[in-house]
């Protein structure tokens, strides 16, 4: 069966593999190893954001529940952000409607991205585009561009 091709999705595997395989002892330094796009996946723990309706966004993070890294959902719907800049790292992070975070909350999430709290996978959701709330000033710009690594539009 033909591997599917990394580079048509934009992912230079020659780059990939030594990236973000570690070494095992013993394997000799810079030898070729196989890993697949879902290896690359949890090695990467790039932040995910999913901007459409309730109801998609609830399908498709139940789709992704599976393969999440011990799943850690710190904010539902209307919930108060429970997060300080001291809290333990975590390997996901669910933060649901972020574009209701208050400036407060979002200054503590982008503080707590920051100070390097272990290799976080955030995927956060919103029910629309946050970009026009950047512009005007009302999200935090920082925590935005963390957040919007990857972004799914769903509307």
């Amino acid at each position: 069966m033909a591997q599917p091709n990394r580079l048509a999705r934009g992912v230079d595997p020659s780059r990939a593999q030594h990236a973000f395989v570690p070494q095992s002892d013993d394997q000799p330094h810079g030898a070729e190893s196989r890993t697949s796009d879902r290896d690359l996946a949890h090695l990467t723990r790039v932040n995910l954001f999913i901007v459409g309706a309730d109801d998609v966004v609830a399908g498709l993070l139940a789709s992704l529940w599976p393969d999440l890294a011990t799943p850690i959902v710190v904010r539902h719907p209307g919930e108060q952000l429970r997060l300080s800049p001291t809290s333990p790292p975590v390997k996901t992070m669910v933060v649901h409607d972020v574009d209701t975070l208050t400036p407060h909350e979002q200054h503590t999430l982008h503080q707590w991205i920051g100070a390097g709290k272990g290799r976080t996978r955030i995927v956060s959701t919103a029910s629309k585009s946050l970009l026009p709330k950047v512009e005007t000033g009302a999200f935090n710009d920082g925590l935005y561009y963390r957040l919007n690594v990857i972004t799914l539009d769903l509307t």
